[in-house]
């Protein structure tokens, strides 16, 4: 879970390697209740591959509504080959909704956080396609 991690007490992160993103549009989505700097209540992150509204490759991650950042694979399969049409981000917003773990804590109930999740995704990725890739 969050402020948790697998090293031991004698261990610690020396380097940390972020790999170029040529071709990547992303775009992270932050929704909270209260003043913009607050623990969100969700998070999504979106990177995409892909010529205009046509997705290559999609990666989709929820977090801060979930124990740990976890992929949506359902919904990365639906964006994956795909023309981006508003139909397609419900789809793709209601599968994330079906295989996210939500919790509930004081940013919202998990309910409140599967209509946060169900419209984000589709916010998120619009966002990407703004992006230029970079």
């Amino acid at each position: 879970g969050y402020y948790e991690t697998v090293l031991a007490s004698n261990e610690l992160i020396a380097i940390l390697e972020v790999p170029a993103t040529a071709g990547v549009r992303a775009a992270y989505k932050k929704v909270t209740t209260r003043a913009a700097d607050d623990w969100p209540a969700l998070g999504v992150a979106v990177a995409l591959t892909g010529e205009g509204l046509n997705v290559a490759e999609a990666r989709v991650v929820v977090s801060a509504a979930t124990e740990k950042p976890t992929r949506i694979k359902a919904a990365e399969e639906l964006l994956m080959g795909a023309e981006v049409t508003d139909d397609l981000l419900k789809q793709a917003g209601d599968a994330a909704v079906d295989e996210a773990d939500l919790i509930t804590d004081p940013q919202g109930s998990a309910a409140y956080k599967r209509e946060l999740l169900r419209v984000t995704v589709g916010r998120a990725v619009r966002s990407a396609l703004e992006e230029e890739a970079g």
